[in-house]
This record gives structure tokens, C-alpha cells and sequence, in this order.
């Protein structure tokens, strides 16, 4: 192995114990000696790779946003486009504990944006790649003839990713009502909608 590739695992994996960490503890209470010890490093090891708390938190979120990305790469692209689109949003939503701990430091630190211009340029580019990716699905749903072409596809895209946020942030928030079989339904049938029509309106 590399040594430029050994510093990307070594990076990764103090990302990972970041994550943990954060989703046991919240933001304002994990330090670097709590995400050294969850990682197994040294303090020494952290600082080396990351000089300050603000260098890991922006390491954080893109290595959230690397591990969508991932799932993403995954769904088979397959007709009808209505299943892939599900499958797709589906990768979003916390059905299982690694992603669930993924979206208590997502809510976290998009807080830290707000203050952050490089941890919110982060944050928006990675929006903004996410509606797009939507949006040229359900372009590829207009040119299957599965949705009408009265939907205009970046309008739909924004407001399915909204959604799907909305249904992650009350799953964080309430939990009980938004279990990952509810949450399934919420976007199966909004999906229905969608493509039955009720972009049309």
C-alpha cells in the first residue's frame, strides 16, 4: 500500500469514529481525544491528518456525503423508472444504524454551516449534484413515457429531495412515526403520485 493511500484510510477511519462519536454525543461534546479513542489512534495520529476540530468536522461531511454517493453508485438503473427513482431515494433515508448515525451528524453539522462558508459550500454542492442526479432520472422517466411531460423534472427533483430531508429530519426528531417502514411508505406513495400524475396539476 502507498503511503498516500494509507493516509486515505487512515483519514477514513477517523471519519467513521467522527461519525460515531458525534451521533452518541452531539456535536458541541466530541473532542478530538474522544475521536482518537473511538478510532484506536493516538490524539497525535488525529492532529497529524487534521490540525484543528473545524479541519475534521468538513472532513466529516464529505466523507457523509462520499458514503451517499456510494450507496447511490449501487442501485441498478432498470425499467420502470418509478422502481429505480424509489430505490434511489431509498439510499437517503436512515433504514439501518450506519446510516441512521449518518444523519444525526448530517442534522449537526448543517448547523455548522450557517457559520462555516467552506462546510457550506460543501452542503450546497452536494445538494445541488443530488437534484440534478434526480432530476435526469425523471428526465430519463419522461423519455420512457412513465412520467408526463406537463412535469417539469428540476422543480419534481427539488421537491423530492426536500421531502425525503423532511422525512429524515422528523425520523431524528420523533423516531416512533417515522420507523423505516413508514418511511418506505411515505415514499413509495409520493412517488406514485409523481408519476401518476400529479405533477399535471
Amino acid at each position: 500500500m502507498t503511503r498516500h493511500a494509507d493516509a486515505d484510510v487512515r483519514r477514513n477511519q477517523v471519519a467513521a469514529a467522527l461519525v460515531r462519536v458525534v451521533a452518541e454525543r452531539g456535536l458541541a461534546r466530541a473532542t478530538l481525544a474522544d475521536v482518537a479513542e473511538e478510532a484506536g489512534v493516538s490524539v497525535g495520529l488525529v492532529q497529524r491528518y487534521f490540525r484543528t476540530k473545524d479541519e475534521l468536522l468538513r472532513f466529516g461531511v464529505e466523507y457523509v456525503y462520499r458514503r451517499a454517493e456510494e450507496r447511490v453508485r449501487q442501485v441498478a438503473v432498470s425499467l420502470p423508472v418509478r422502481g429505480t427513482v424509489v430505490r434511489l431515494m431509498e439510499t437517503f433515508l436512515p433504514l439501518d444504524p450506519e446510516r441512521r448515525d449518518e444523519l444525526r451528524v448530517w442534522l449537526s453539522l448543517i448547523q455548522a454551516s450557517l457559520t462555516d462558508p467552506r462546510m457550506a459550500a460543501v452542503h450546497q454542492n452536494a445538494t445541488l449534484a443530488m437534484v440534478d442526479g434526480v432530476a435526469e432520472a425523471l428526465a430519463g422517466a419522461q423519455r420512457a413515457g412513465e412520467l408526463t411531460d406537463a412535469a417539469d423534472t428540476a422543480t419534481e427533483a427539488a421537491a423530492l429531495v426536500a421531502f425525503v430531508d423532511g422525512l429524515c429530519l422528523h425520523h431524528a426528531a420523533t423516531g416512533t412515526r417515522f420507523e423505516p417502514t413508514a418511511l418506505r411508505a411515505a415514499l413509495t406513495q409520493y412517488v406514485d403520485r409523481l408519476f401518476d400524475g400529479g405533477a399535471a396539476r
